[in-house]
Protein backbone atom coordinates (compact mmCIF):
# COMPACT_ATOMS: atom_id res chain seq x y z
CA UNK A 1 0.00 0.00 0.00
CA UNK A 2 1.47 3.16 -0.72
CA UNK A 3 2.10 5.79 2.06
CA UNK A 4 0.66 9.14 2.02
CA UNK A 5 2.50 11.24 4.42
CA UNK A 6 0.29 13.92 6.03
CA UNK A 7 0.88 16.97 8.35
CA UNK A 8 -0.46 14.93 10.79
CA UNK A 9 1.59 11.99 10.21
CA UNK A 10 5.36 13.88 9.81
CA UNK A 11 4.01 15.51 13.10
CA UNK A 12 3.39 12.10 15.14
CA UNK A 13 6.64 10.38 13.56
CA UNK A 14 9.01 13.04 14.85
CA UNK A 15 7.25 14.14 18.11
CA UNK A 16 6.54 17.73 16.63
CA UNK A 17 3.85 20.21 17.33
CA UNK A 18 1.57 20.87 14.41
CA UNK A 19 1.07 24.56 14.12
CA UNK A 20 -0.54 25.10 11.58
CA UNK A 21 -2.35 21.82 8.83
CA UNK A 22 -2.50 22.33 5.33
CA UNK A 23 -4.64 20.29 2.71
CA UNK A 24 -1.49 20.36 0.06
CA UNK A 25 -0.49 16.59 -0.85
CA UNK A 26 2.79 15.74 0.70
CA UNK A 27 5.50 14.88 -2.25
CA UNK A 28 8.98 14.17 -1.51
CA UNK A 29 11.45 15.99 0.72
CA UNK A 30 14.13 18.63 0.64
CA UNK A 31 16.62 20.57 2.55
CA UNK A 32 17.34 23.60 0.22
CA UNK A 33 14.71 25.98 -0.66
CA UNK A 34 15.92 26.32 -4.45
CA UNK A 35 15.55 23.29 -5.69
CA UNK A 36 11.94 22.92 -3.79
CA UNK A 37 9.26 21.25 -5.79
CA UNK A 38 5.43 21.61 -5.42
CA UNK A 39 4.23 19.35 -2.45
CA UNK A 40 7.92 18.74 -0.87
CA UNK A 41 8.27 18.81 3.19
CA UNK A 42 11.26 21.89 3.55
CA UNK A 43 13.60 20.84 6.47
CA UNK A 44 14.84 24.13 8.24
CA UNK A 45 18.11 22.47 9.13
CA UNK A 46 20.92 24.44 11.11
CA UNK A 47 24.35 24.21 10.22
CA UNK A 48 28.01 25.97 11.06
CA UNK A 49 27.16 28.52 8.06
CA UNK A 50 23.83 28.29 6.90
CA UNK A 51 20.44 28.43 8.93
CA UNK A 52 17.43 27.12 7.04
CA UNK A 53 14.93 29.10 8.86
CA UNK A 54 16.19 32.01 6.54
CA UNK A 55 14.66 30.20 3.45
CA UNK A 56 11.43 28.40 4.99
CA UNK A 57 9.67 31.44 3.46
CA UNK A 58 10.72 31.43 0.19
CA UNK A 59 10.22 27.26 0.26
CA UNK A 60 6.66 28.45 1.33
CA UNK A 61 6.38 30.67 -1.81
CA UNK A 62 8.02 27.65 -4.24
CA UNK A 63 4.85 25.38 -3.23
CA UNK A 64 6.47 23.24 0.19
CA UNK A 65 3.38 21.31 1.56
CA UNK A 66 5.15 21.25 4.76
CA UNK A 67 7.80 23.62 6.83
CA UNK A 68 9.63 21.76 9.74
CA UNK A 69 11.61 23.82 11.74
CA UNK A 70 12.58 24.81 15.32
CA UNK A 71 12.76 28.24 15.54
CA UNK A 72 9.75 30.51 16.18
CA UNK A 73 8.72 32.09 12.72
CA UNK A 74 5.96 34.89 11.49
CA UNK A 75 3.51 32.08 10.03
CA UNK A 76 1.91 34.81 8.14
CA UNK A 77 4.64 35.19 6.07
CA UNK A 78 4.61 31.53 5.13
CA UNK A 79 1.54 31.31 2.75
CA UNK A 80 -0.60 27.69 3.25
CA UNK A 81 2.58 25.10 3.91
CA UNK A 82 1.85 22.97 6.99
CA UNK A 83 4.12 23.93 9.65
CA UNK A 84 5.46 21.60 12.53
CA UNK A 85 7.82 22.58 15.36
CA UNK A 86 10.51 20.54 16.96
CA UNK A 87 13.32 20.72 19.20
CA UNK A 88 15.68 19.30 16.37
CA UNK A 89 14.83 19.65 13.12
CA UNK A 90 18.07 17.02 11.98
CA UNK A 91 16.69 14.51 14.27
CA UNK A 92 13.27 14.73 13.28
CA UNK A 93 14.10 14.18 10.07
CA UNK A 94 15.85 11.17 10.88
CA UNK A 95 12.89 9.75 13.36
CA UNK A 96 10.53 10.01 9.91
CA UNK A 97 13.21 8.47 7.49
CA UNK A 98 12.83 5.73 10.38
CA UNK A 99 9.02 5.61 10.52
CA UNK A 100 9.29 5.13 6.64
CA UNK A 101 12.08 2.46 6.85
CA UNK A 102 9.43 0.46 9.20
CA UNK A 103 6.75 0.38 6.34
CA UNK A 104 9.31 -0.68 3.64
CA UNK A 105 9.35 -4.78 2.99
CA UNK A 106 12.47 -3.79 1.04
CA UNK A 107 15.70 -5.87 2.00
CA UNK A 108 18.06 -2.90 3.04
CA UNK A 109 22.23 -4.00 2.59
CA UNK A 110 24.66 -1.54 4.29
CA UNK A 111 27.81 -0.82 3.21
CA UNK A 112 30.95 1.01 4.65
CA UNK A 113 34.88 1.06 4.41
CA UNK A 114 37.65 3.19 4.74
CA UNK A 115 38.30 2.94 0.97
CA UNK A 116 35.93 1.66 -2.07
CA UNK A 117 32.45 1.96 -0.18
CA UNK A 118 31.41 3.09 -2.81
CA UNK A 119 32.50 0.97 -5.49
CA UNK A 120 31.40 -1.93 -3.47
CA UNK A 121 27.63 -0.34 -3.45
CA UNK A 122 27.72 0.18 -6.98
CA UNK A 123 28.84 -3.40 -7.51
CA UNK A 124 26.14 -4.82 -5.61
CA UNK A 125 23.47 -2.81 -7.09
CA UNK A 126 24.79 -4.24 -10.66
CA UNK A 127 24.33 -7.33 -9.57
CA UNK A 128 21.01 -7.25 -7.95
CA UNK A 129 19.57 -4.77 -10.30
CA UNK A 130 19.46 -7.47 -13.40
CA UNK A 131 17.13 -9.29 -11.38
CA UNK A 132 14.97 -7.28 -8.80
CA UNK A 133 13.71 -3.39 -8.27
CA UNK A 134 16.59 -1.94 -6.20
CA UNK A 135 17.29 1.51 -5.31
CA UNK A 136 20.38 2.82 -3.65
CA UNK A 137 22.14 6.06 -2.37
CA UNK A 138 23.00 8.51 -4.98
CA UNK A 139 26.17 10.51 -4.80
CA UNK A 140 27.51 10.71 -1.69
CA UNK A 141 24.23 11.25 0.60
CA UNK A 142 25.71 8.81 2.86
CA UNK A 143 25.81 11.11 6.39
CA UNK A 144 23.60 11.79 9.22
CA UNK A 145 21.78 13.95 6.77
CA UNK A 146 22.04 12.43 3.22
CA UNK A 147 21.41 8.98 4.24
CA UNK A 148 17.72 10.10 5.98
CA UNK A 149 16.78 11.94 2.72
CA UNK A 150 17.73 8.46 0.76
CA UNK A 151 15.70 6.33 3.37
CA UNK A 152 12.78 8.49 2.37
CA UNK A 153 13.34 8.97 -1.69
CA UNK A 154 13.43 4.63 -1.62
CA UNK A 155 11.08 3.60 -3.90
CA UNK A 156 7.81 1.60 -1.89
CA UNK A 157 8.41 -1.57 -4.94
CA UNK A 158 12.08 -2.00 -4.45
CA UNK A 159 13.09 -5.39 -3.40
CA UNK A 160 16.57 -4.01 -2.40
CA UNK A 161 18.17 -1.19 -1.20
CA UNK A 162 22.08 -0.52 -1.13
CA UNK A 163 22.65 2.00 1.12
CA UNK A 164 26.14 3.45 1.99
CA UNK A 165 27.73 4.84 5.11
CA UNK A 166 29.71 7.01 6.00
CA UNK A 167 31.63 8.17 8.81
CA UNK A 168 35.29 10.15 10.51
CA UNK A 169 33.63 9.75 14.27
CA UNK A 170 32.61 7.07 16.43
CA UNK A 171 29.33 6.61 16.81
CA UNK A 172 28.21 7.89 13.71
CA UNK A 173 27.30 4.68 11.71
CA UNK A 174 25.43 3.19 14.74
CA UNK A 175 23.40 6.50 14.00
CA UNK A 176 22.91 5.47 10.59
CA UNK A 177 22.00 1.62 11.49
CA UNK A 178 19.18 2.72 13.98
CA UNK A 179 17.49 4.71 11.25
CA UNK A 180 17.90 1.71 8.31
CA UNK A 181 18.14 -1.44 10.11
CA UNK A 182 20.02 -3.59 7.75
CA UNK A 183 19.34 -6.79 6.75
CA UNK A 184 23.11 -6.97 5.62
CA UNK A 185 25.95 -5.59 6.10
CA UNK A 186 29.40 -5.03 4.46
CA UNK A 187 32.72 -3.69 5.48
CA UNK A 188 34.92 -3.07 2.39
CA UNK A 189 38.45 -2.70 4.15
CA UNK A 190 39.64 -0.94 7.07
CA UNK A 191 42.15 1.60 6.02
CA UNK A 192 43.91 4.85 8.10
CA UNK A 193 41.27 7.22 6.70
CA UNK A 194 40.72 9.40 9.05
CA UNK A 195 42.95 8.40 11.47
CA UNK A 196 44.21 12.20 12.49
CA UNK A 197 40.49 12.02 14.10
CA UNK A 198 39.94 8.40 15.33
CA UNK A 199 43.27 8.04 16.49
CA UNK A 200 44.42 4.26 15.05
CA UNK A 201 43.85 1.49 12.80
CA UNK A 202 41.45 0.06 15.81
CA UNK A 203 39.26 2.98 16.61
CA UNK A 204 38.28 2.92 12.91
CA UNK A 205 37.54 -0.62 12.51
CA UNK A 206 35.12 0.02 16.20
CA UNK A 207 33.68 2.83 14.21
CA UNK A 208 33.39 0.61 10.91
CA UNK A 209 32.34 -2.37 13.08
CA UNK A 210 28.82 -0.43 14.26
CA UNK A 211 27.35 -1.29 11.31
CA UNK A 212 27.27 -4.85 12.52
CA UNK A 213 25.48 -4.42 15.73
CA UNK A 214 21.86 -4.19 15.19
CA UNK A 215 21.97 -7.34 12.57
CA UNK A 216 19.84 -10.29 13.94
CA UNK A 217 21.30 -13.94 13.95
CA UNK A 218 19.50 -14.63 10.50
CA UNK A 219 21.39 -11.62 8.61
CA UNK A 220 24.22 -11.32 6.85
CA UNK A 221 27.74 -9.57 7.53
CA UNK A 222 30.61 -9.53 5.05
CA UNK A 223 33.66 -8.23 6.22
CA UNK A 224 37.92 -8.31 5.12
CA UNK A 225 39.31 -11.23 6.71
CA UNK A 226 43.29 -10.25 6.14
CA UNK A 227 42.89 -6.74 8.96
CA UNK A 228 43.63 -8.34 12.20
CA UNK A 229 40.34 -7.08 13.19
CA UNK A 230 38.28 -10.62 12.45
CA UNK A 231 37.96 -11.50 16.05
CA UNK A 232 36.49 -7.71 16.84
CA UNK A 233 33.93 -7.76 13.98
CA UNK A 234 32.63 -11.32 15.24
CA UNK A 235 31.97 -9.56 18.48
CA UNK A 236 30.25 -6.88 17.03
CA UNK A 237 27.81 -8.79 15.69
CA UNK A 238 25.25 -11.80 15.86
CA UNK A 239 24.66 -12.39 11.99
CA UNK A 240 26.39 -15.11 10.56
CA UNK A 241 29.52 -13.41 9.23
CA UNK A 242 31.47 -14.14 6.08
CA UNK A 243 35.65 -12.71 5.58
CA UNK A 244 36.68 -12.27 2.50
CA UNK A 245 40.48 -11.63 1.10
CA UNK A 246 43.86 -13.60 0.06
CA UNK A 247 45.25 -14.63 2.85
CA UNK A 248 43.72 -18.96 3.72
CA UNK A 249 40.92 -19.42 6.17
CA UNK A 250 38.40 -16.63 4.36
CA UNK A 251 35.21 -17.79 2.98
CA UNK A 252 35.91 -15.81 -0.27
CA UNK A 253 39.16 -16.21 -0.74
CA UNK A 254 40.88 -14.21 -3.88
CA UNK A 255 44.15 -16.31 -5.72
CA UNK A 256 46.12 -15.67 -8.59
CA UNK A 257 45.49 -12.03 -8.66
CA UNK A 258 46.74 -10.24 -12.30
CA UNK A 259 46.55 -6.75 -12.53
CA UNK A 260 46.49 -5.40 -16.33
CA UNK A 261 46.49 -1.59 -17.55
CA UNK A 262 42.38 -2.09 -18.46
CA UNK A 263 41.28 -4.99 -16.42
CA UNK A 264 41.82 -7.48 -12.98
CA UNK A 265 41.52 -11.17 -13.40
CA UNK A 266 41.79 -13.54 -9.97
CA UNK A 267 40.30 -17.01 -9.34
CA UNK A 268 37.61 -16.58 -6.58
CA UNK A 269 37.50 -20.08 -4.12
CA UNK A 270 34.13 -19.66 -2.46
CA UNK A 271 31.99 -22.05 -0.53
CA UNK A 272 30.92 -23.40 -3.85
CA UNK A 273 33.96 -24.38 -5.72
CA UNK A 274 36.78 -21.88 -7.75
CA UNK A 275 35.62 -19.45 -10.08
CA UNK A 276 37.60 -17.56 -12.81
CA UNK A 277 36.50 -13.65 -12.19
CA UNK A 278 37.88 -10.80 -14.92
CA UNK A 279 36.93 -7.05 -13.91
CA UNK A 280 36.75 -4.70 -16.83
CA UNK A 281 38.36 -2.26 -14.15
CA UNK A 282 41.77 -0.22 -13.09
CA UNK A 283 43.40 -1.01 -10.09
CA UNK A 284 43.78 -5.16 -7.82
CA UNK A 285 41.86 -2.91 -4.89
CA UNK A 286 38.70 -3.14 -7.12
CA UNK A 287 39.30 -7.53 -6.95
CA UNK A 288 38.82 -6.61 -3.19
CA UNK A 289 35.71 -4.73 -3.76
CA UNK A 290 34.27 -7.16 -5.98
CA UNK A 291 34.72 -9.91 -3.44
CA UNK A 292 32.92 -8.43 -1.33
CA UNK A 293 30.01 -7.75 -3.43
CA UNK A 294 29.82 -11.07 -4.79
CA UNK A 295 30.12 -12.95 -1.44
CA UNK A 296 27.01 -10.13 -0.16
CA UNK A 297 24.91 -11.18 -3.15
CA UNK A 298 26.04 -14.94 -3.12
CA UNK A 299 24.80 -14.59 0.27
CA UNK A 300 21.12 -13.02 -0.46
CA UNK A 301 20.59 -15.95 -2.94
CA UNK A 302 22.42 -14.43 -6.25
CA UNK A 303 23.16 -17.69 -8.67
CA UNK A 304 26.94 -16.87 -8.04
CA UNK A 305 28.01 -18.35 -11.95
CA UNK A 306 25.60 -15.69 -12.95
CA UNK A 307 26.85 -12.70 -10.74
CA UNK A 308 30.10 -13.19 -11.50
CA UNK A 309 29.33 -13.17 -15.40
CA UNK A 310 27.48 -10.00 -14.73
CA UNK A 311 29.87 -8.31 -12.84
CA UNK A 312 32.64 -8.11 -16.08
CA UNK A 313 30.33 -5.53 -17.43
CA UNK A 314 29.99 -3.11 -14.58
CA UNK A 315 31.40 0.30 -15.61
CA UNK A 316 33.58 2.73 -12.72
CA UNK A 317 32.01 5.09 -10.80
CA UNK A 318 32.91 8.93 -11.78
CA UNK A 319 36.23 9.81 -11.07
CA UNK A 320 37.19 6.63 -8.71
CA UNK A 321 39.94 5.19 -10.81
CA UNK A 322 38.06 5.98 -14.06
CA UNK A 323 40.10 5.76 -17.59
CA UNK A 324 39.53 8.46 -19.60
CA UNK A 325 41.22 8.65 -22.92
CA UNK A 326 41.84 12.15 -24.71
CA UNK A 327 43.96 12.66 -28.11
CA UNK A 328 46.05 9.78 -27.21
CA UNK A 329 46.34 10.83 -23.52
CA UNK A 330 45.22 8.07 -20.90
CA UNK A 331 43.75 9.88 -17.91
CA UNK A 332 42.96 8.15 -14.38
CA UNK A 333 40.88 10.18 -12.42
CA UNK A 334 41.01 9.12 -8.82
CA UNK A 335 40.36 12.90 -7.33
CA UNK A 336 37.28 11.77 -5.08
CA UNK A 337 38.80 11.12 -2.28
CA UNK A 338 42.11 9.60 -0.87
CA UNK A 339 43.60 8.35 2.44
CA UNK A 340 47.25 6.39 2.26
CA UNK A 341 45.70 2.89 1.09
CA UNK A 342 44.48 4.26 -1.72
CA UNK A 343 46.68 6.49 -2.96
CA UNK A 344 49.00 2.98 -2.35
CA UNK A 345 46.60 1.55 -4.75
CA UNK A 346 46.65 3.68 -7.25
CA UNK A 347 50.20 4.39 -7.22
CA UNK A 348 50.49 0.07 -8.34
CA UNK A 349 48.17 0.41 -11.02
CA UNK A 350 50.44 3.55 -12.50
CA UNK A 351 53.88 1.22 -12.14
CA UNK A 352 52.54 -1.34 -14.65
CA UNK A 353 51.21 1.40 -17.37
CA UNK A 354 53.55 2.26 -19.87
CA UNK A 355 55.75 4.80 -20.07
CA UNK A 356 55.05 8.08 -20.06
CA UNK A 357 53.25 8.09 -16.49
CA UNK A 358 53.11 11.00 -14.39
CA UNK A 359 51.23 11.13 -10.54
CA UNK A 360 49.84 14.13 -9.82
CA UNK A 361 49.38 13.21 -6.19
CA UNK A 362 48.17 16.15 -3.49
CA UNK A 363 46.86 16.35 -0.08
CA UNK A 364 45.73 13.56 2.37
CA UNK A 365 43.05 14.88 4.65
CA UNK A 366 42.26 14.48 8.66
CA UNK A 367 45.54 12.23 9.31
CA UNK A 368 46.14 14.78 12.30
CA UNK A 369 49.53 14.26 13.90
CA UNK A 370 50.34 11.58 11.44
CA UNK A 371 50.25 13.28 8.28
CA UNK A 372 53.51 14.13 7.69
CA UNK A 373 54.78 10.54 8.51
CA UNK A 374 52.33 9.07 6.46
CA UNK A 375 52.59 11.49 3.07
CA UNK A 376 56.34 10.73 3.54
CA UNK A 377 55.45 6.93 3.29
CA UNK A 378 53.64 8.16 0.23
CA UNK A 379 56.90 9.38 -0.99
CA UNK A 380 58.32 6.41 -0.80
CA UNK A 381 55.94 4.86 -2.59
CA UNK A 382 55.75 7.18 -5.53
CA UNK A 383 59.45 6.48 -6.17
CA UNK A 384 59.03 2.68 -6.43
CA UNK A 385 56.26 3.27 -8.57
CA UNK A 386 59.18 5.19 -10.91
CA UNK A 387 56.90 7.54 -13.13
CA UNK A 388 58.77 9.80 -15.52
CA UNK A 389 56.92 12.47 -13.92
CA UNK A 390 55.61 13.26 -10.02
CA UNK A 391 53.90 16.34 -9.38
CA UNK A 392 52.86 17.44 -5.98
CA UNK A 393 50.17 20.03 -5.22
CA UNK A 394 49.61 21.43 -1.75
CA UNK A 395 51.36 21.86 1.40
CA UNK A 396 51.30 18.33 2.44
CA UNK A 397 52.17 16.68 -0.69
CA UNK A 398 55.42 18.89 -0.53
CA UNK A 399 56.14 16.06 1.90
CA UNK A 400 55.65 13.29 -0.86
CA UNK A 401 58.18 15.32 -2.89
CA UNK A 402 60.81 15.78 0.02
CA UNK A 403 60.71 11.59 0.57
CA UNK A 404 60.57 10.89 -3.29
CA UNK A 405 63.45 12.87 -4.19
CA UNK A 406 65.63 11.05 -0.61
CA UNK A 407 64.38 7.76 -2.30
CA UNK A 408 66.59 8.66 -5.34
CA UNK A 409 64.23 9.96 -7.83
CA UNK A 410 65.87 12.90 -10.32
CA UNK A 411 65.00 16.56 -8.82
CA UNK A 412 64.10 17.13 -12.88
CA UNK A 413 61.19 14.54 -12.16
CA UNK A 414 59.46 15.23 -8.85
CA UNK A 415 58.36 19.46 -8.80
CA UNK A 416 56.19 20.29 -6.04
CA UNK A 417 53.82 23.11 -6.59
CA UNK A 418 50.95 25.19 -3.83
CA UNK A 419 47.80 25.52 -6.78
CA UNK A 420 45.86 23.87 -9.02
CA UNK A 421 45.88 26.55 -11.53
CA UNK A 422 50.53 25.88 -11.77
CA UNK A 423 49.88 22.28 -11.98
CA UNK A 424 47.31 22.82 -14.56
CA UNK A 425 50.07 24.68 -16.52
CA UNK A 426 52.64 22.66 -16.24
CA UNK A 427 51.07 19.73 -17.54
CA UNK A 428 50.09 21.51 -20.77
CA UNK A 429 53.46 21.52 -21.18
CA UNK A 430 54.43 17.75 -19.91
CA UNK A 431 51.75 16.06 -21.68
CA UNK A 432 52.43 14.32 -24.71
CA UNK A 433 49.92 11.16 -26.54
CA UNK A 434 50.55 7.89 -24.86
CA UNK A 435 51.17 9.83 -21.68
CA UNK A 436 49.14 7.79 -18.48
CA UNK A 437 48.35 10.83 -16.22
CA UNK A 438 46.72 10.04 -12.34
CA UNK A 439 44.71 12.43 -10.73
CA UNK A 440 44.51 11.57 -6.87
CA UNK A 441 44.02 13.81 -3.59
CA UNK A 442 41.54 14.85 -0.85
CA UNK A 443 38.02 15.85 -2.20
CA UNK A 444 38.98 19.07 -0.56
CA UNK A 445 41.90 19.38 -2.80
CA UNK A 446 39.39 19.96 -6.11
CA UNK A 447 41.58 18.49 -8.77
CA UNK A 448 38.75 18.64 -10.99
CA UNK A 449 39.67 21.88 -11.52
CA UNK A 450 42.67 20.51 -12.99
CA UNK A 451 40.97 18.09 -14.98
CA UNK A 452 38.66 20.60 -16.18
CA UNK A 453 41.60 23.39 -17.07
CA UNK A 454 43.19 20.62 -19.33
CA UNK A 455 39.88 19.29 -20.60
CA UNK A 456 37.19 21.55 -20.76
CA UNK A 457 35.16 19.28 -22.83
CA UNK A 458 35.50 16.06 -20.97
CA UNK A 459 31.83 16.61 -19.50
CA UNK A 460 32.61 14.50 -16.05
CA UNK A 461 30.62 15.27 -13.19
CA UNK A 462 33.76 15.19 -10.53
CA UNK A 463 31.47 15.90 -7.43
Amino acid sequence: MKTEWTAKKLASACNGVLLRDSSIAVAGFSIDSRTIKPGNVFVALKGENQDGHKYAAAAARAGASVLLISDELELTTLDSAAVIRVDDTLVALQAIAGEYRSMLSSVFVAVTGSNGKTTTRSMIYHLLSEAHRCSATSGNFNNHIGLPLTVLRIDEDSEYSILEMGMNHQGEIRTLCKIAYPDAAVISNIGPAHIGILGSLENIARAKAEILELLQPEQIAVVPGDTGFTDLFRASTRARLFTFGENPGNDYRLENLQMYTDSVAFEFVTPVGIKKCLLNLAGRHNAFNAAAALAVCHQLGVDLDVAIQRIASFAPVGARMEKVVIDGINILLDCYNANPASMEEALRYLAICPPQRIAVLGDMRELGEMSEELHRNLGCQAAAANPELLLCVGDDAAHIASAAREKGMPESSVISLNSNDKAAELLKERLRKGSTVLFKASRGMHFEKIVQQLWPDLGKDLH
